[in-house]
């Protein structure tokens, strides 16, 4: 009977869609409806932080903050790791009795967030003299609290379901990148050309002209909000619906886990001998990847036109699920692999920063050689890190708790340091400067 690997636990026997769980020590028929669900609940992860940063070739154009407002949204971002802190402050006194309202309040949350972000996202104030566009940096931060708790607050919520679905889970919240960027790419983005005009004093002056994309932001954003409502809904169902909950475990006991531990007892010996240039690479390659990269992105691209910013923006969200769909049938644990697409990672960063210092005449800007090739370096570059990303951590989670809890900590500290490097370059010091095609 062939057997397919669903995760290191976990093994999905086709014929029969029967699987054996270690938790249960038992074998559990597999049912479509709580993979359905699982996955619906995975997509509202990230759906939210993903597809914004789908729509920032649309939103530059008009932001007064124009090419400077990717660093702005990284850092409000990043800022969004305040959820796991506050949240491992309740838990600490509350333990985990009201994950259930938790997990229901942040879904609500980033419901509303993407709603309101649909009407309010233009709106701007003034910060400190200068207009700033404070609704959309505001709606972000709650966005992203979404997508930061959701490591330690909906994962856990599945622990009362066989530990198949949390393949099923993983494999949504890849898809919350997929769905957006693929509506992102119909969408289209607005081309800007130059036209001439006559001004009162007969001088004649050139300026701007953008056509409008296939639909707005709006709409996009109001579409990623229905999303949100069905992964909302599906949450409900995993936790009340009478069907689903008839297929919940119990809990193992003291001594099962005992019995567990006897058989993976070397994996706690093993924290001991961490490989620290493994957390060296997760830190750098999230530094740029999550951090810096993003905040420079449209310095990058916009040279050789909004439409190469739109594809290289959506390809290599893209790019992400992708690369994980192929780790998952491959050797991810090889060292020798991580190393040589770390080296990859090098190259395409080493052009992309490049690009991004040279702004606004970076090689090859008024070529299609040069925009095929700003567009491949990006999607390069974000399919290698995922597949890093993903395979460091499968490495480190045979070394333990320790190994996933270091992961953890170095991937939200490079990722903010890269944040603030980004913000503190583009906006204090000024090094990089934007292109104007009138």
């Amino acid at each position: 009977m062939f057997v397919f690997r669903a995760d290191e636990n976990t093994y999905l026997k086709h014929k029969r869609m029967k699987v054996y769980s270690l938790e249960t020590n038992s074998i559990v028929e597999r049912k479509w409806f709580l993979d359905l669900l699982t996955c619906m609940f995975g997509v509202g992860a990230w759906i939210l932080v993903n597809s914004l940063y789908t729509q920032l070739p649309l939103l530059v154009q008009s932001a007064p903050e124009g090419w400077n407002l990717p660093s702005y949204l990284s850092i409000a971002i990043q800022i969004g790791n305040v959820g796991p802190l506050l949240y491992s402050a309740w838990r600490r006194k509350y333990g985990n009795r009201y994950d259930r309202p938790l997990t229901i309040a942040v879904l609500i949350s980033g419901v509303t967030s993407v709603l309101l972000l649909a009407g309010l996202y233009d709106v701007t104030g003034v910060v400190f003299g200068q207009p700033h566009s404070v609704v959309l940096c505001a709606l972000t931060f709650t966005m992203a609290l979404v997508g930061c708790t959701s490591s330690v607050l909906f994962i856990p919520s599945l622990s009362r379901y066989p530990d198949i679905y949390l393949v099923t889970y993983m494999v949504g919240e890849g898809i919350s990148g997929f769905v957006p960027s693929l509506v992102a790419i119909v969408q289209g983005v607005g081309t800007t050309t130059c036209r001439t005009v006559e001004l009162p004093d007969g001088r004649t002056s050139e300026v701007k002209s953008t056509t409008d994309a296939l639909f707005s932001s709006g709409p996009f954003f109001i579409g990623i909000g229905v999303i949100m409502c069905a992964s909302t809904v599906s949450y409900l169902c995993l936790e009340y619906l009478p069907t689903c909950k008839r297929e919940k475990i119990r809990i193992p006991s003291e001594d099962d886990q005992l019995r567990r531990n006897i058989g993976v007892g070397s994996t706690e010996n093993r924290s001991h001998s961490l490989n620290v240039s493994l957390l060296a690479v997760q830190g750098a390659i999230v530094f740029f990847a999550n951090g810096l990269l993003p905040s420079i992105q449209s310095f990058s691209c916009l040279p050789y036109g909004y439409m190469a910013y739109h594809f290289a923006t959506n390809l290599s969200n893209i790019a992400n699920p992708v690369a994980c769909f192929i780790a998952y049938y491959t050797s991810r644990t090889s060292k020798t692999v991580i190393y040589m697409l770390c080296s990859i990672c090098v190259v395409s960063t080493m052009y992309m920063l490049m690009t991004a210092f040279t702004s606004p005449s970076p090689p090859l800007r008024n070529s299609i050689t040069g925009t095929i090739l700003i567009v491949f370096m990006w999607v390069l570059f974000f399919g290698c890190a995922s597949y890093v990303k993903l395979s460091i951590a499968a490495v480190l989670r045979n070394e333990g708790n320790r190994g996933l809890y270091l992961y953890g900590c170095i991937t939200q500290i490079g990722s903010l340091s890269g944040a603030l490097i980004g913000f503190y370059l583009i906006n204090i010091l000024q090094l990089l400067k934007s292109y104007e095609p009138c």
